[in-house]
């Protein structure tokens, strides 16, 4: 199965926007880290600096 993946640093949110669409929230910070919600089919995850955000041929999202 084809799948694509995109690392998250905390500074790349433009390139991330890109890669998911309408199903990323701008970031937000918690504790002095930038952090991200990402809606999934199980609903929305957070993703953390240095995560990485995997899009499925089928074009479903989910965190590694």
């Amino acid at each position: 199965m084809h799948m694509e993946k995109i690392q998250y640093t905390g500074l790349n949110f433009d390139k991330v926007k890109e890669f998911c669409g309408d199903k990323i929230l701008s970031p937000y910070f918690c504790m002095g880290f930038s952090m991200l919600s990402l809606l999934t089919e199980d609903g929305f995850v957070s993703v953390n600096e240095g995560d990485y955000i995997v899009r499925d041929g089928e074009g479903k999202f989910h965190v590694e």
